[in-house]
């Protein structure tokens, strides 16, 4: 089009009344198009003054931020005049991710806007997968090398353990050698976990009785250290497709880390919840919290702030309850104490998904 106008500028002076109207009606008729590309863009797009005033913007770019352009740009501290390229997170009227670039140009600066929210999902996805896939390779290798070894080893020791006098002072460092032997075996079995994950045995069932299974298995712990937990459980709860021996391993886990993260005498309070599409199961603890770096990888192998700890316990039920078809939140703030939330889909809900494809 810049050639276009070059063109005209430099004949004008030879062109007829009939030829100028053809010429505006050329260029009328791509200043439209033009306006029209800006106009239905999905992609946001703003043009700054050398301020930082908004001098246009399309209907995309208020959708995108959830407010005037004029006012979101405000907060966005944009280069004004630079070519840069960052994202952004935006929380009204729904939580998104957005890809920010600027461009100078004569008039200011250009602002590109794009949902990038999909597509940094599938990027986790795609890395939790790598993760799980390592796990089981090394897992596969750490099963072969030291399984059989180390079982031969502990019943090995055992057996020197009984037949030491119950004064001998031989038997403090053989009874400690058991206790590591049988550490690296539960870690071996947590890498087997991770290694051969079965896919959960679905069937219709209420989420609350394998909740209330493992608190009766924990209920010692939790008098013995003077938890309090409280329980805010619907008398009737919509039905969900569960495994319910694998969503009792999730919510030990979940369980175990509250205990570990809370003070003698501190709280876990557990709440059950439904709408017209899910049914929540939410533990949050006043213990120790997590800072934000812990957060970021808290779904990730080896990933723990745990003494004795493995990292596989959270990796393994995030797998549980993606193969219910749910989903694991955590919310954390380092000494605020923590959140999970589990959401599975109402049975009802899972039959129409799979009507519809």
């Amino acid at each position: 089009m810049r050639n276009f106008f070059k063109g005209v500028r430099r004949h004008i002076g030879r062109l007829d009344a009939q030829e100028l109207r053809n010429q505006y009606n050329l260029i009328a008729d791509e200043a439209e198009f033009l306006e029209t590309l800006f106009e239905t863009n999905a992609e946001g797009i703003i043009v700054l003054d050398a301020e930082g005033g908004v001098l246009r913007s399309n209907p995309a770019a208020k959708a995108l931020l959830g407010m005037e352009p004029a006012d979101a740009v405000k907060t966005m501290s944009i280069p004004l005049g630079k070519a840069s390229k960052r994202e952004i997170t935006v929380t009204y009227p729904e939580e998104k991710t957005l890809e920010t670039r600027t461009l100078p140009i004569k008039a200011g600066t250009l602002v590109y806007l794009r949902d990038i929210t999909a597509e940094k999902a599938r990027t986790e996805d795609e890395l939790r997968i790598g993760a799980t896939r390592a796990v089981r390779e090394l897992a596969s290798g750490v099963a072969h090398e030291i399984g059989n070894p180390l079982n031969a080893l502990g019943l090995n020791l055992r057996l020197i353990e009984r037949e030491l006098p119950a004064e001998s002072p031989s038997r403090e460092p053989v009874a400690q050698c058991i206790s590591l032997v049988e550490r690296l075996d539960s870690i071996l079995k947590g890498f087997l976990n991770a290694l051969r994950p079965s896919r959960p045995n679905l069937a219709p069932g209420n989420i609350a009785l394998p909740l209330k299974s493992c608190l009766d298995t924990l209920k010692a712990q939790f008098v013995g250290r003077s938890i309090a937990v409280f329980l805010d459980i619907p008398a009737a709860l919509p039905t969900v497709a569960l495994d319910s021996a694998q969503m009792e391993q999730v919510f030990f886990n979940l369980l175990k880390n509250a205990l570990e993260a809370i003070r003698d005498g501190g709280k876990i309070e557990i709440a059950i919840s439904a709408d017209d599409n899910d049914v929540t199961v939410s533990f949050s603890d006043d213990g120790l919290g997590m800072d934000a770096e812990t957060l970021a990888h808290l779904f990730e192998p080896y990933r723990t702030t745990k003494e004795h700890g493995t990292g596989l316990g959270l990796m393994i039920s995030a797998r549980i309850v993606r193969d219910h078809g749910g989903t694991i939140d955590v919310q954390s703030r380092e000494g605020c104490g923590t959140k999970f939330t589990i959401r599975l889909p109402r049975i009802e809900r899972r039959i129409r998904a799979l009507g519809n494809g």
